[in-house]
């Protein structure tokens, strides 16, 4: 009987450790909220590129991660890729203007109207070889409905590099 109850009690044991190993194998981390600033006027494919020792240093405004785009389409930056969940009220995108000011851009949904300028944002992903290395990186794209649809707009990430020209020694020791 004793050699039963033993038996018995270690199974319970190992299915609870079992479970708390799991459960804790399972825990998703919460991300920074960010902040997307996106040039006024900009239309197709916009790229960031993480963990880049020679790219743009980290930005914060308040607890908020800024991650400034620039007309190239194209931000290469020392910050890591964020991941994690967050709530859709703690990530925010602008349009700015020369002048430095912002208008909120809102994100494609279901019903925006295809003639209304909308971010379209994709997950993150790993490009390579860019320059020798693989590169995580991020990709939305933003404009009209025709316009984020419009192959002549849309950009792989290896075609916005070389034709935004992108500084080659932003890409240095991240392999």
């Amino acid at each position: 009987m004793k050699n039963s109850f033993n038996t018995h009690f270690f199974k319970i044991l190992l299915v609870g450790l079992m479970i708390t190993f799991l459960s804790a194998c399972t825990e998703v981390k919460k991300r920074e909220p960010a902040i997307y600033l996106i040039p006024d006027g900009y239309v197709g494919s916009l790229y960031i590129v993480f963990n880049a020792p020679n790219g743009k240093p980290p930005k914060y405004e308040g607890n908020s991660r800024v991650y400034h785009i620039p007309s190239s389409g194209v931000l290469v930056t020392q910050m890591d890729a964020n991941e994690g969940w967050s709530e859709s009220s703690e990530i925010k995108y602008f349009s700015v203007s020369q002048s430095g000011k912002r208008a909120p851009i809102s994100t494609v949904s279901e019903g925006t109207p295809d003639n209304t300028r909308a971010l379209y944002s994709g997950g993150l992903g790993e490009a390579g070889p860019i320059f020798g290395c693989t590169v995580i990186n991020k990709k939305f794209t933003i404009g009209t409905k025709s316009q984020r649809t419009d192959l002549n707009k849309l950009l792989t990430i290896f075609e916005a590099i070389k034709v935004k020209n992108i500084d080659k020694k932003l890409f240095e020791d991240m392999c």
